[in-house]
């Protein structure tokens, strides 16, 4: 069993860099820091052969997410074939499809989450400040919507707070939505 979480753990990483790649693109974040270059670095040799790999849908480049969904599916058929031999082919295609698209989703929040937490962090120590301006390039697109309706109260920035409760209450209804499967990841 410890495999199967190592194995699981491993597939999360691997997705969570991809849409990090795709949340960094999509936020125009310094192309130069030494974190977007090795992200850049790790990702571009899937990346770089899809032909529509800069092309973006309001904004938003899906490349590095489409790539991660596609990751999470074959990392979880390769689990579900691997593991449960006597399942039959059908059910257990309908069962990689239904976990790849749990591990997309969930590790996109692991990951808004950690930057979220990190941005916070990072912003309350002088000699961090380089840090958090950084994470909160890559936290733009999802925070300054609610930034629009919330604005700052002077000194506090509380749409990072709204923003994490909405991941919270989110992940809820998900787990409500796909049940057991939901607490795999």
């Amino acid at each position: 069993m410890n495999t199967l979480y190592f194995v699981f753990m491993v597939i999360e990483a691997v997705v969570i860099l991809f849409e990090l790649r795709a949340l960094m693109q999509s936020s125009s974040v310094d192309y130069y820091h030494k974190v977007t270059q090795a992200v850049v670095r790790l990702t571009e040799p899937l990346i770089r052969v899809i032909p529509f790999r800069n092309k973006s849908i309001g904004g938003f480049y899906f490349t590095g997410v489409l790539v991660a969904f596609v990751i999470a599916l074959f990392g979880c058929g390769l689990v579900v074939f691997t593991f449960l031999p006597n399942i039959p082919a059908s059910q257990g295609l309908w069962v990689a499809l239904y976990l790849g698209t749990i591990c997309t989703i969930k590790s996109f929040g692991y990951m808004v989450l950690f930057l979220l937490l990190a941005q916070a962090l990072t912003s309350w120590l002088p000699s961090t400040r380089e840090w958090s301006y950084y994470f909160s390039q890559i936290t733009n697109p999802l925070v300054s919507p609610i930034q629009k309706i919330i604005p700052p109260i002077g000194m506090i920035d509380i749409s990072l707070m709204i923003l994490m409760l909405v991941i919270f209450g989110l992940d809820r209804i998900f787990l409500m939505i796909f049940g057991q499967y939901w607490m795999v990841f």
